[in-house]
Formats: structure tokens, sequence, C-alpha cells
């Protein structure tokens, strides 16, 4: 790691590139360990997603969904990244050794590390990925907020939205680049969709009923009536996995506004803004809105994959 390229991302922390890819060097030994010493289960359901591309819903609602037949609403006092483990950085913490030993099959666990930087054990586990991927302009325009809101404390003028824009498009960002963290688990979706399940946030925001079912279809959670406590038919029992899992609902609960994500010491209320589709169109330029569509366009040839909005 001596000689990997390095640069200063959000003129604030360093990031370096091993494989292709770009990660906080604070968080390489965290990851490194993850890579080497984390032992999977076959039944382990691991989200997987680039930063700032829908993975606080992703965690809400298949987490509402294993959980069905309890019925205990633990979102209503912890937030998502407490309740479904990111690993990578926080490998390392005790608290993630102990969840990760006490947890019950199957496990709900998440990554933000690209397909090809996963512990081999993984790859080769027979355990579930779904994935979550965002349309591009959206994407930068979250990171933008969130990381303003993490690196520019105190009064501090925030990063130019136009130099947000170029590190996203030269890839060097964190977990980037972009679109080959995309590709990489959209071709394994392709080559076995058994295992690999991969989903629009733009998907889950118009037809949220319908991904829901196919959610909890690939997860082995039926919601036939002779499944869920009480009876609930499967109607009822959708629309409060959504009503649980909305980030309007999550957003004003008092864990969200003014709890803190011990981990990493982040304010939960930093993982909530809008959460809608096209907001992009309220901060690019038409400028800078063209060089995302045209690297789109060119990165994504021939994948078969579509990430419009």
């Amino acid at each position: 790691m001596n000689n990997m390229p390095t640069e200063l991302f959000w003129n604030s922390h360093e990031i370096g590139q091993i494989e292709g890819f770009w990660y906080f060097v604070a968080a390489m030994d965290g990851t490194a360990a993850f890579r080497s010493g984390f032992e999977p289960r076959n039944d382990d359901i691991l989200l997987t997603s680039f930063t700032k591309t829908g993975t606080t819903w992703l965690k809400a609602v298949c987490y509402n969904i294993l959980d069905k037949e309890v019925g205990e609403d633990l979102l209503a006092e912890k937030n998502p990244h407490e309740v479904v483990p990111t690993l990578g950085n926080t490998f390392l913490k005790d608290q993630i050794q102990r969840m990760l030993l006490s947890c019950s099959s199957p496990r709900l666990l998440h990554t933000h590390l690209p397909y090809s930087y996963l512990p081999e054990a993984v790859r080769e586990s027979g355990c579930k990925f779904v994935y979550v991927a965002r349309n591009p302009k959206d994407t930068v325009v979250s990171m933008w907020h969130f990381y303003n809101k993490l690196f520019t404390r105190g009064g501090s003028e925030s990063f130019p939205l136009e130099r947000a824009v170029e590190s996203f498009c030269s890839g060097a960002v964190p977990f980037g680049p972009f679109y080959e963290h995309v590709v990489g688990y959209w071709e394994e979706s392709r080559r076995r969709p058994e295992e690999v399940l991969f989903l629009k946030y733009e998907d889950l925001c118009r037809e949220p009923k319908e991904q829901v079912r196919k959610l909890a279809s690939f997860m082995g959670k039926s919601f036939s009536s002779t499944s869920t406590a009480g009876g609930d038919d499967d109607e009822v029992v959708v629309e409060k996995v959504l009503w649980r899992s909305s980030l309007g609902r999550l957003k004003e609960l008092e864990v969200n506004k003014n709890g803190v994500l011990e981990l990493v010491r982040v304010p939960n209320a930093h993982f909530f803004r809008k959460g809608t589709v096209g907001d992009w169109k309220n901060y690019l330029t038409p400028r800078m809105a063209e060089r995302i569509d045209q690297l789109t366009q060119f990165k994504l040839q021939g994948t078969g994959l579509s990430l419009d909005d």
C-alpha cells in the first residue's frame, strides 16, 4: 500500500486507490481485516450499494421484510444503519464483532465495497446479494450534500458543486469509480440472478409495492397470510413494510432527528434529506448534466444497463 496513488478528497480526507477503486485511507485497516477475517454464512443476505444511492431506505425495507413475523418496530428506536451494519471500515469494532456472532440467521448485512473487492469467501459462499443503483446525477448531488455536512462543519465554506462533479466523473471518490462499481454488480446479477438481485432506486420510488414483493421473494420471505403474525393478507403486510420504511416517517423520528450513529460518529439526521427522483435538476447546470450524461453513455455502452432517472 505504500506506493498506492492517493488524493485529497473534498479538501479534507485522504483517499487511496487499490485494485482500481478508491477508499478512505483511514478506513483501510478495517477493510483489510474484513477481507481477510470475515466468516460468511451461506444464508447471509448482503445489501450492497455505492454511496448515496438509497442505502438507508434499502436497509429499512429489507429489515422490515425479514422482521414482519415478529411485529417489533425496532426502527422506531434505532437508525437503519445501526440495525443493519455496514461492513468494511468498522469491521474491527467490538460492537460489530459481537453483532456478527450473536445475529440469528439469516444475517442482514451491508457493504459499500465493489464486487471485485469483496472477500473471496463471500463471493463463493452462496449468500445472496441485493444491489441498489441510482441515476448518477442524483447520486452526485446527494453525495455533495452529504459530504458537505460531514466535512464542512463549523461554518466553513461548502465544497463547490462543480468540483464535486469533476471528482465524481474522474472516479476519485470513496468506493469509486461509480460506473465500474455499478457495472460489477450488474454483470454479476446477469450471470447468476438467483443469488444477485439488482434494483434501481427509481423503481423503488415509482413501484414500491412491486419492488417490495420482488425483494421478499428473493429473500425467501412469503407475504401470504399463513406466514404472518395475525394473519394479515399480502396487501396489508406490504403496506406496513412500506410505511415503517418510508423516509418521511423515519426522518421525523426522534432517534433520527437528534441521535448519532456511534460507530462512525455521524449524526443520524445526515442520512436523511429528500430522497426524491430528479432533484439534480435543482442543482446541476446544463453543462454539468451534459458532462455526466455523456460519461454515462460511454461507460454503460454495451452493458445493457440504463441508469435514467
